[in-house]
C-alpha cells in the first residue's frame, strides 16, 4: 500500500479573517496633587493625620491630595512633634507610621446603637435551658 498525500487544509476556512489591530490603551487620569501647602491645609494635616491608623506616603498623598515629597517632610515633622510614631519601614524610602490619637475600638456597643447579638451554639442553648428548668424547680 502506497502512502497517499492528503491535500493541506486551506488557512482561512470559511472566509477572510481580519488583521489584529493594537488595542487603544486607556489613559489614567492625571492627579492634580498640590506641590505647596497653605496654612489651612497644614492645620488639616496636623489635625487629621494623627487619627489615621496607618500612615504611608501613598495614603497621605491620596487623602490630602499633596505630592509625595511634601508628604515625606510632613511625616518627619509630625514624628518630631510626637503626633505619629514609626511602625516599620518597607524600605528606606517608604516608612510606615501610625497615629497616636487613633480611637480604640471597645467591646461594648455605644449607647443608642444596637449591637449584634452573639450566636450561641446548640450546646450553650441546651445548658441555659437546663439552668432555667433547675431555677423553676427550686422556686416551687
Amino acid at each position: 500500500m502506497a502512502k497517499e498525500k492528503m491535500p493541506a487544509a486551506p488557512a482561512n476556512k470559511g472566509g477572510k479573517t481580519k488583521k489584529k489591530k493594537w488595542g487603544s490603551s486607556r489613559v489614567k487620569e492625571k492627579l492634580n496633587n498640590v506641590t505647596t501647602i497653605d496654612q489651612k491645609l497644614y492645620d488639616r494635616i496636623l489635625k487629621d493625620a494623627p487619627t489615621m491608623l496607618l500612615l504611608t506616603v501613598a495614603t497621605m498623598s491620596d487623602k490630602f491630595h499633596i505630592s509625595g515629597s511634601i508628604v515625606r517632610r510632613a511625616m518627619k515633622e509630625l514624628a518630631a512633634k510626637n503626633l505619629i510614631e514609626l511602625v516599620g519601614e518597607y524600605n528606606a524610602s517608604n516608612p510606615m507610621y501610625k497615629g497616636l490619637k487613633v480611637k480604640a475600638k471597645t467591646d461594648e456597643p455605644e449607647k443608642g446603637k444596637k449591637g449584634k447579638k452573639e450566636k450561641k451554639s446548640k450546646k450553650e442553648k441546651a445548658d441555659e435551658a437546663q439552668d432555667d428548668d433547675k431555677a423553676e424547680e427550686g422556686d416551687d
